[in-house]
């Protein structure tokens, strides 16, 4: 997927893609009225739910280390293992 910064693109283009986004999406059609290109807004995660995220994140990284240190394994293990076919 290519992302490109809104500023860079022509105001046309900006007046579309708010259209878009107010109509919940947008479908590009060729000459023979088939769909070729979708455009939806990229939906934001309410506050609450990134937060959460977030949180599962911090007990994942938690849960690794204990195990880990269980294990007497260290992140220079994991990562020798993960790079020695490179």
């Amino acid at each position: 997927m290519k992302k490109v910064p809104l500023k860079e693109l022509s105001e046309d283009t900006q007046r579309l893609l708010a259209d878009a986004e107010e109509a919940g999406g947008l479908v590009i059609e060729d000459d023979q009225g088939q769909p070729r290109s979708r455009v939806y807004a990229y939906p934001e995660p309410p506050e609450a739910e990134r937060q959460a995220a977030w949180e599962r994140l911090r007990q994942w990284q938690v849960e690794a280390e204990a195990s880990m240190k269980k294990h007497g394994v260290t992140e220079d293990d994991i990562l020798r293992v993960a790079l020695e076919d490179d």
